[in-house]
């Protein structure tokens, strides 16, 4: 038992911390995920489902998911570095039992999500109100909206929504998107997370017995959990965990002496504490430091807009349902094998989940006791998809200038202001000027935004902006830099520099550095 506790507080302890570091890399977009989860077609639909509490609703956290996830994030690597060093360890193995209980009914929720589910959003509105006048028009068009309730001056609505499922949890950010490829499956993080749960277990059962390590204990476990780190490091491509684990290591060793009282063996807590919460306010505050989205410096945009040419395409298929009029079984078979795409002939899935060419005696039409019923061309296996999707550079004409400036022979500066009510304000005197010594230079600045244009407008007024802005989907703003804004240097489609607006050099600085 001795041996299976150590062995558990090493892997625990060294996935812990590095996964709140990933997390922590990028908070911001930790707390766009969060608001995924918090929206009603959520987590809230599950606990309407499991308790048929129809007015429960988690849209009231939304304001505070960045609050959250930096709880988050700095809990996960005080956790694990907790369990590492022996200290506190009955507060902080309760701690990460309800995190890992949290995580784990996370991701059974994204792994059990279906698509094809719906809910009921229940929305009492004031009479004679805007909602109320949109309510009421769109019940006269929309079956799905009813008003279920009246009082003197309060109406009560129900709308059939569909589930929102989301496809990623955010386990570990887009770390294993951008290093191995692509990111955990919902199954796969819902079994990563009870592979946790079970190394807790024996952790649980020595808990009475676990004091703060002996030097002989140190050397076992730093070296052991720093050889963990350093795979996941690897695996992540990213080796700043390893400087942050003897970062905090270092602090525990200089500290250890001073452990002798119940207080004092609070300090390596603190001083992880200390170290976790600078490093998330670094990378909020300017940028992350590993980059692993699509838009990362070096990545050209228009390359990744475009499969490969050995990608996998789509596979459509008609799909065919045939009632046998007799026993009233219904029959559904395909013109393409959903698996492998062959067109060979009529498929039909076997007991095995795989699938089977149909001889003519098998096909439905060729029976006389079966009855055509439907046909309807589905995606059945969806293919390969390219990095990037929705990058648009859209004029208030409707068009898209996206190849424009994919093709200009100059620089071009652009700002990305996803909501431009939520700017910060405070560097566009900055800006401005930098803005007035692009153009002067014969490059180009140009504003992203998905705000509506009367918002953009006043922005524009209120600021004395001299640069157009174009639209993009918010959340394609959201991904190319976590900032709003900031500021994205590109030429010919490639991703030169980046900077959080704040940071923003010089106009001179840059042209030095970066317009070669």
């Amino acid at each position: 038992m001795k041996i299976l506790t150590y062995i558990s507080r090493i892997i625990v302890g060294a996935v812990f911390i590095v996964s709140g570091l990933v997390k922590a890399n990028d908070t911001l977009g930790f707390s766009y995920k969060l608001q995924e989860y918090f929206e009603n077609g959520a987590l809230a639909y599950r606990v309407r489902d499991w308790f048929g509490w129809d007015s429960f609703s988690l849209e009231f956290l939304m304001n505070d998911t960045l609050l959250i996830a930096i709880i988050m994030c700095a809990a996960e690597i005080i956790l694990g570095f907790a369990v590492l060093f022996g200290s506190k360890i009955k507060f902080s193995l309760y701690s990460l039992i309800v995190l890992t209980t949290m995580f784990f009914f996370l991701t059974l929720h994204t792994w059990q999500c279906d698509k094809d589910a719906t809910y009921k959003e229940v929305t009492t509105v004031k009479k004679g109100s805007p909602e109320y006048d949109r309510l009421m028009s769109r019940m006269e068009t929309n079956k799905s909206v009813s008003l279920t309730k009246k009082d003197n001056d309060q109406v009560t609505f129900e709308e059939e929504m569909p589930v929102q499922c989301v496809s990623d949890c955010g386990c570990f950010g887009d770390a294993m998107k951008g290093s191995v490829g692509r990111s955990l499956t919902p199954k796969e993080s819902w079994t990563k997370d009870v592979i946790l749960m079970l190394l807790l277990i024996p952790i649980f059962l020595s808990r009475n017995r676990i004091k703060i390590n002996t030097n002989k204990e140190d050397i076992l476990m730093y070296g052991s959990s720093f050889a963990v780190v350093l795979f996941l490091s690897w695996a992540f491509d990213w080796y700043f965990p390893l400087l942050f684990f003897t970062l905090g290591y270092l602090g525990y060793f200089a500290s250890k002496r001073l452990l002798f009282n119940v207080t004092l063996k609070w300090i390596p807590v603190v001083w992880t504490a200390l170290i976790s919460l600078v490093f998330i306010y670094y990378t909020y505050n300017h940028l992350p430091i590993r980059d692993y989205r699509a838009y990362a410096v070096g990545k050209n945009i228009p390359e990744q807009m475009a499969l490969p040419e050995n990608a996998v395409p789509d596979i459509y298929s008609n799909v065919f349902t045939y009632k046998d009029t007799v026993t009233n079984k219904v029959v559904e078979f395909f013109d393409t094998d959903p698996n492998t795409g062959a067109k060979e002939g009529y498929y039909i899935k076997n007991e095995s989940g795989g699938y089977q060419l149909m001889t003519d005696a098998q096909i439905p039409w060729n029976i006389p006791a079966f009855k055509f019923v439907d046909r309807v061309t589905e995606l059945v296996k969806a293919g390969d998809q390219p990095a990037i999707t929705d990058f648009t550079i859209t004029a208030d004409d409707g068009n898209d200038y996206s190849d424009d400036y994919f093709n200009e022979e100059a620089y071009v500066f652009m700002l990305i202001a996803y909501d431009i009510t939520k700017t910060d304000n405070n560097s566009f005197k900055k800006i401005n000027t930098f803005v007035d010594q692009c153009n002067s230079d014969g490059n180009y600045f140009i504003g992203l935004t998905a705000s509506v244009y009367n918002e953009t407008e006043d922005f524009r007024h209120q600021n004395q902006t001299m640069f157009d802005f174009f639209t993009c989907d918010g959340t394609t703003l959201k991904t190319i830099i976590r900032a709003n804004p900031g500021i994205v240097l590109m030429k010919k489609g490639e991703i030169i520099a980046k900077w959080a607006a704040n940071d923003l050099p010089d106009y001179s600085e840059v042209k030095k550095e970066y317009l070669k």
